[in-house]
């Protein structure tokens, strides 16, 4: 088991990939639809995975999780500046969650069902959550390498591995 500095340098590495991602991409790229392809533009990707972020930082405070909070017209989705604003916000957030217990119990919501509105209702925990929105923000961060290499842009080669992978990746190097 990963001590609590070392579990909070990796959710840190996370927050930094957005970072350097947002540094490197132009305004234009981070609002270009690449339709048929991608439905969606770099930047509402961006905005969904700080959603996430946020739902849990609001979720911690009142033991209520609901990850269909979005906040869809946000600037973040439109301008890097602003995302990388939450992302500040989102890092001070984790610094000082870690100073609190990672074992706080949540109850967690979210929408299963795209044929009829049904939101699911589970018991969870801070640490719990913590890995899933970090495992989220991940699998999106692939889907950001992929929208970008549509505009003939790269990321770095790490940008959207999933840490298990990068294992496997090291290991039969």
């Amino acid at each position: 088991m990963l001590s609590d500095n070392q579990a909070l340098k990796s959710h840190l590495e996370t927050i930094e990939q957005a970072r350097t991602f947002l540094q490197h991409i132009s305004h234009h790229a981070y609002q270009k639809v690449m339709a048929p392809y991608v439905a969606s533009s770099a930047g509402a990707h961006m905005r969904h995975v700080i959603d996430h972020y946020l739902a849990l930082k609001q979720g911690a405070k009142e033991g209520v999780v609901d990850y269909n909070q979005r906040h869809r017209d946000s600037d973040v989705a439109h301008s890097t500046t602003s995302a990388l604003q939450a992302w500040d916000d989102i890092e001070s957030w984790l610094v000082s969650v870690y100073q609190n217990d990672m074992h706080t119990r949540l109850t967690v919501l979210s929408e299963t069902s795209v044929k009829e509105m049904y939101v699911d209702e589970v018991s969870s925990t801070l640490g719990r959550e913590l890995l899933f929105v970090s495992s989220h923000a991940i699998h999106h961060f692939s889907l950001l390498a992929i929208i970008v290499s549509l505009q003939g842009q790269t990321t770095p080669s790490l940008f959207g591995v999933a840490p298990s992978t990068a294992t496997y990746q090291r290991t039969h190097a």
